[in-house]
């Protein structure tokens, strides 16, 4: 995943290497992932950037986050 968001443009988040921030076509993009788990954080999942992702990676729109529980 880490090669596949650099070559998007993506950036890590500070220190941290499962979060990575990008801004394409004036929208704001901050996935993060843990294991084989990642989240997407984006006004609009429209952007072409959040589809390649989700095709890349047969990953599947869950709908919008409710509770989001930190062990």
């Amino acid at each position: 995943m880490s090669a596949f968001l650099a070559k998007e443009g993506f950036a890590t988040v500070g220190f941290e290497k499962c979060m990575w921030t990008v801004t394409i076509d004036n929208a704001h993009i901050l996935p993060g992932a843990h294991i084989d788990d990642f989240l997407i954080a984006c006004a609009n999942r429209q952007v072409a950037v959040c589809v390649r992702l989700l095709n890349a990676f047969e990953g599947t729109y869950g709908g919008a986050l409710l509770h989001y529980l930190m062990v």
